[in-house]
């Protein structure tokens, strides 16, 4: 009978070691890690509604930057390297963030169209390009001997003899 009272306090003494009692309760507390999922939740809440309320090209300059210096790379190494279809066919895409334009052309018309003369893209001596008014796309838009504005890129052309010299692509 003793092993039992023993046994008893020492079980009491274990129970009151963990206060129990309402009067020295200070309240629940949330977990920090619940706190910042909380936080983060509300962050991307708000990017949705932000994105979805104002369109997503917002987020156009985070995702996808001005490109002019590493297209300017590109275009000189093909220069360097006498890779004429690099140069003068090949599609790469020039991106400015800050003015707002995306082109997809050639480094040929890059560097030979005054529309384009402020990116530097510079042209190459090394290589005749020899391109027919109709070969020359920017945007996926060939050039016309018959349009009358847009791209001038007559410089570029080997047939405009008989057309008054013209060769334009569409804006």
């Amino acid at each position: 009978m003793l092993n039992k009272r023993e046994n008893k306090r020492a079980e009491n003494r274990n129970f009151s070691q963990y206060n129990f009692s309402a009067k020295n309760s200070r309240g629940q507390g949330l977990p920090t890690s619940t706190i910042i999922l909380l936080i983060l939740g509300l962050v991307i809440l708000i990017v949705l509604i932000f994105g979805f309320a104002t369109g997503w090209s917002a987020f156009k300059n985070l995702l996808s930057p001005t490109n002019v210096d590493s297209l300017k790379d590109d275009c000189n190494s093909a220069c360097g390297l006498n890779q004429k279809f690099s140069f003068c066919s090949a599609e790469r895409t020039l991106r400015v963030n800050e003015d707002n334009l995306v082109v997809k052309t050639s480094c040929a018309v890059l560097a030979g169209v005054s529309d384009f003369a402020k990116y530097s893209i510079a042209t190459c001596p090394s290589i005749t390009c020899e391109l027919k008014c109709a070969d020359i796309k920017i945007n996926s838009k060939a050039g016309s001997l018959t349009a009358t504005a847009g791209y001038d890129v007559h410089l570029l052309t080997t047939d405009v003899s008989g057309t008054d010299g013209k060769c334009f692509v569409s804006k």
